[in-house]
């Protein structure tokens, strides 16, 4: 069977845009309060709830999306069969990143777990930056209760400067337990990698691909689970900025109707289901 996970990363345009003054970087409240009541509102009439916000912290804003009146919205989710996840930028985009540092990383991921766990909002997916990842990032989410991460893109390598900011070369094209010694190889920890839905280097990045190439994507990924008579779970992947126009949206909902005629949309708690039965458990 093909599973589907729908992701929301919520970020705002003018966030990626090093060419505005900081001021106008930053978000404005009422316009993200806008466009992620659209992805509630979608994902009510097309996943039946079923999707995950993954919530944006950065040095940019750090708490922003952690304090009211967000924090209803994650609420709301989750009482609609929805997931929140937790999506840590950590860099000034295209000039610095910050997620290899491991002590950094551990402090941020635990103090934002708490603003969202204190108010009763379980939380256990993340989701990198620039979907970055690396494997000492492993224990910090075991230790935070995080038991799935969804920052692969299977084939992704991202170098700025020398270093390296993402590397899924040779990733699983499937759900897989993370090895403790290679994010990118399956293994004994207790964290599940779900990958980017993805076939010969194309992805399930609604932004960027068309609804043909998503059936491509997807009748490919339904071949492989029919031949090999195993179960394929896989992410597609949104932003919260491409909830702001109504031709776009509409998109988005013909592009998960494409997505319909091969596989199922999942939220988390049927992941975990999934696997019970599976042979990953353990």
């Amino acid at each position: 069977m093909l599973y589907f996970i729908f992701t929301v990363d919520g970020d705002w345009k003018q966030y990626f845009d090093v060419n505005l003054s900081e001021d106008r970087r930053l978000p404005h409240p009422d316009t993200l309060l806008d466009l992620i009541q659209c992805e509630i509102d979608l994902a009510q009439h097309s996943l039946d709830g079923k999707f995950i916000h993954f919530i944006h912290t950065s040095p940019r804003v750090r708490t922003f999306f952690l304090e009211e009146p967000f924090m209803s919205l994650w609420k709301k989710i989750i009482s609609n069969k929805g997931d929140i996840g937790l999506h840590c930028h950590e860099e000034d985009p295209y000039k610095e990143y910050y997620f290899q540092d491991t002590a950094k990383m551990d402090r941020i991921i635990g103090e934002c777990l708490s603003y969202l766990r204190e108010d009763g909002l379980d939380v256990i997916a993340y989701r990198g930056g620039f979907l970055a990842f690396c494997a000492e990032l492993i224990p910090i989410l075991e230790r935070n209760c995080l038991q799935f991460d969804f920052s692969c893109e299977p084939q992704r390598f991202l170098v700025h400067n020398q270093t390296v900011v993402s590397d899924w070369r040779g990733a699983p094209a499937s759900f897989y337990r993370m090895s403790y010694r290679d994010h990118r190889r399956p293994g004994s920890s207790n964290i599940f990698e779900i990958p980017i839905g993805s076939y010969q280097e194309q992805y399930l990045y609604f932004e960027k691909s068309s609804a043909q190439m998503l059936e491509v994507i997807a009748s490919s990924l339904k071949e492989k689970s029919n031949k090999e008579n195993k179960d394929i779970v896989v992410s597609a992947l949104t932003h919260t900025y491409e909830y702001s126009k109504d031709k776009d949206i509409k998109s988005i909902k013909d592009k998960i109707s494409v997505l319909k005629e091969y596989g199922k949309f999942i939220n988390l708690k049927e992941l975990q289901d999934i696997i019970e039965g599976s042979h990953l458990k353990g």
